[in-house]
């Protein structure tokens, strides 16, 4: 599927499907803009795909994204749980004040900046195996994303 690629008669994952895997869902659940997510940051993965990775790096990346890969999921369950207990605590029938839901707030944005932690330090150690060369392409893709970006809120705003 979309994950794997044939080399050298052997299956391996490909690291920006694994980083899809591990970053997404800390990515779109963080409303701010400039991050790795969707809403207008850095799709790392593209970038990674961008920085054309030789098979040496190919692998260190991805010992890189599996060390981080059970963290990652285990804090975005912990996010899901607590965004559900406040959607039920806004939509359920019981009377709720803001100061009922503080102590839910706190734990999801405790749990949103770990994860904001993470990618960073994900991306930092993926920063590291790449060259000089890759990172400019990577740059240069990120400009043409932003630009992108950029056409399609224009033509949206229309």
């Amino acid at each position: 599927g979309a994950f794997f690629t044939d080399s050298d008669d052997e299956k391996r994952v490909r690291p920006a499907a694994l980083l899809s895997s591990v970053l997404p869902a800390s990515a779109q659940m963080r409303p701010e803009r400039g991050g790795w997510g969707r809403e207008g940051g850095m799709a790392l993965p593209l970038l990674i795909r961008a920085a054309k990775l030789t098979p040496e790096q190919d692998g260190k990346v991805r010992v890189i994204l599996t060390n981080h890969r059970t963290v990652t999921r285990n804090t975005v369950e912990q996010l899901r749980r607590a965004q559900d207990e406040l959607a039920d605590k806004l939509l359920g029938p019981a009377p709720v004040q803001a100061t009922d839901l503080q102590p839910l707030l706190k734990q999801i944005a405790a749990l949103r900046e770990q994860l904001l932690q993470d990618s960073a330090q994900i991306a930092l150690e993926v920063r590291s195996v790449l060259t000089p060369e890759q990172l400019e392409r990577a740059g240069q893709v990120r400009v043409r994303m932003k630009q992108l970006q950029s056409e399609m809120q224009q033509i949206y705003d229309r």
